[in-house]
């Protein structure tokens, strides 16, 4: 025991001593002191032992006369049990499957065709020999362009 819990029991035991030694005036006395660490608990009590209560008229109630008591008891506490907070629930996000979106592929394919265009003649800007810009004339000429065509079946 450390020395506050040592002085303290000293204490008590030397208040329980007096409270026997010497009579007192009231019908009777009762002392008791407990100490706990959190894991043992002693606990220390004394009774000068009174002869009932006055009951009204000049009665006293009781079952005879009673004699000085003194009691010590200890106890060593279980341990405390440390209980943890249960862990957070965590719900998986809801998948809904869908079904694809329906594709409609229309009937039919792609032909390419060639067309051959005319192209006119025009101006262009060139640079001559020494890096100086001239007009010169671009004759008109036929091109060939494909195009793409849908074509429904």
């Amino acid at each position: 025991m450390n020395n506050t819990v040592k002085a303290t029991v000293f204490g008590a035991v030397t208040l329980a001593g007096l409270l026997l030694a010497n009579p007192a005036k009231a019908d009777h006395v009762s002392v008791g002191l407990g100490l706990s660490d959190g894991i043992n608990f002693f606990s220390l009590g004394f009774n000068n032992g009174g002869h009932g209560g006055y009951h009204g008229h000049g009665g006293y109630y009781g079952h005879g006369p009673c004699t000085p008591g003194f009691g010590v008891a200890y106890a060593r506490l279980p341990p405390p049990v440390i209980v943890a907070p249960p862990p957070p629930v965590v719900y998986a996000p809801a998948v809904v499957y869908a079904p694809p979106p329906v594709v409609v592929a229309p009937s039919g394919y792609w032909q390419e065709r060639e067309e051959r265009t005319w192209i006119e003649g025009c101006w262009i800007e060139t640079f001559d020999a020494y890096g100086r810009r001239c007009k010169q004339w671009q004759p008109g000429r036929w091109e060939i362009r494909r195009t793409r065509e849908w074509v429904q079946q």
